[in-house]
């Protein structure tokens, strides 16, 4: 029984990838794997190129379904803050986390992942209770930048168990020493130095407390060496292999600078420095670089007595790290320790955000349906209304209409109630008229004939 996982970094200048294999008696191999890609050429940037280059890598060395597959977003395409509550409580701080992240990125909280991690309660140093706040370790990564890392990984035929931060990687390789009974100091920087960027993680109380990128690498020294003694890319490259660091340490004032503003901003906020340093990357195999870094920093470089030896290879750090996701590659059960499950995976939150937005577009849909469904029928309620309601007045309309025409006679209709009375008044007083009229009385007439008409 075997459990594996593949860290993946994937450079500017070099492909590494580390495979970690863990038997059940708890014997553990790491094998690591290396592709250079050529530097300066247009063709090796395009993400087509690049990605078939990722699969004639993976292929060759047979790292397609040999476990788990962990990748990494860097830190510049993330938004992290270490935020401070006065509660624990996780169900609370997944409540709260998102608005207070919302104030703190300048993007809607819709468009990115947030991803939080509780980090471990600071010991007492006096003795004292534990306080009953928290800091949480808040990263929010724009969809977008998620999507657009996925579709890479699918053109090159990988679908990521994992998705996580450089810096954390470098993280979980201290933890992972630290698990295997290394003394590694628990207040310590560890810059890895790549090609095109530097990434910083401040290590504070063992706990990741600022994780930043720097974007400086080995190819902007190499340039300048190119650049000052006029020769090729590759040539540059090869002499500063050879040179000792104090001869291009004019070259390193830039990400010294930066590095000494991090270092100095988290200091001045938790009025504690920091004691120890390990420079690991690509751009550590410069000569003398680690001590010459921590001289500058004012820290101590770490070595095989904390653990950093030739069993922790400096070059491949980040693909190390993501190798042994705590989230994939547990801890042994002779060794569980506080913060080893110190991990993010922005694929997770992904996953459940398009999970929910699945659901909010099928109830968008269900409810579209259920409108329409209510307007037709209140149509058709509209439309019976109206039926009946014109059939009804039809009806009295008759009624009516045979009313008139009984009263008044055929012809009649109604509404002329006024005119037809005052036509059956005008009637009767012509018939009145000739039966006793002012001119002529009638009925005088014929009394008066009466009187002159022979009895019998």
């Amino acid at each position: 029984m075997i459990a594996e996982c593949v860290g993946l970094d994937i450079g500017q200048t070099a492909f590494k990838a580390v495979r970690f294999r863990r038997r059940l008696t708890g014997r553990e191999s790491v094998e690591y794997f290396h592709l250079p890609v050529p530097y300066g050429r247009q063709e090796h940037t395009e993400p087509a190129h690049r990605a078939a280059m990722l699969r004639n890598f993976l292929w060759q060395h047979g790292l397609y379904g040999s476990g788990e597959i962990v990748t990494a977003l860097s830190c510049q395409d993330v938004f992290v803050r270490t935020l401070s509550f006065p509660f624990r409580d996780a169900s609370k701080l997944a409540q709260v986390v998102p608005f207070e992240m919302e104030n703190l990125i300048p993007m809607p909280l819709e468009d990115v992942t947030v991803g939080s991690l509780l980090l471990p309660a600071r010991e007492p140093q006096d003795g004292t209770a534990k306080g009953k706040g928290s800091d949480v370790l808040v990263t929010a990564a724009p969809k977008e930048k998620i999507a657009e890392h996925l579709r890479f990984m699918a053109s090159a035929d990988l679908n990521p168990s994992a998705i996580t931060i450089d810096g954390m990687a470098l993280f979980s390789v201290s933890q992972f020493l630290k698990e295997e009974g290394a003394p590694v100091p628990g207040d310590m920087a560890i810059i890895d130095v790549g090609a095109s960027k530097t990434t910083l993680c401040l290590v504070h109380e063992g706990r990741p407390v600022l994780l930043r990128t720097v974007l400086w690498g080995g190819n902007h020294l190499t340039l300048a060496l190119a650049v000052r003694y006029a020769c090729s890319f590759a040539e540059a490259e090869r002499r500063k292999r050879a040179m000792a660091v104090q001869e291009v340490d004019a070259w390193l004032e830039p990400v010294l600078k930066e590095l000494r503003v991090s270092l100095h901003a988290y200091e001045g906020t938790v009025h504690q420095r920091l004691t120890h340093c390990w420079v690991s990357g690509g751009g550590s195999k410069l000569r003398e670089l680690s001590g010459h870094m921590a001289h500058q920093l004012g820290l101590h470089p770490v070595g095989p007595r904390q653990g950093f030896g030739s069993s922790c290879p400096r070059a491949f750090s980040i693909a190390f790290g993501l190798a042994i996701h705590p989230n994939i590659v547990r801890p042994r059960w002779k060794s569980r320790l506080v913060g080893s499950g110190l991990a993010l995976d922005f694929k997770a939150g992904s996953d459940a955000a398009s999970a929910t937005t699945d659901f909010s577009k099928q109830d968008r849909r269900l409810a579209l349906w259920g409108g329409l469904i209510l307007a037709v029928l209140a149509l058709v309620d509209l439309s019976v209304r109206v039926v009946l309601k014109e059939s009804t007045v039809k009806d009295l309309q008759r009624g009516l209409q045979a009313q008139y025409e009984q009263a008044f006679g055929p012809g009649a209709g109604p509404g002329e109630e006024l005119d037809q009375a005052r036509y059956r008044v005008s009637q009767l007083e012509k018939g009145l008229s000739i039966v006793d009229g002012t001119r002529y009385n009638v009925l005088a007439g014929l009394a008066e004939l009466v009187k002159h008409v022979p009895p019998g």
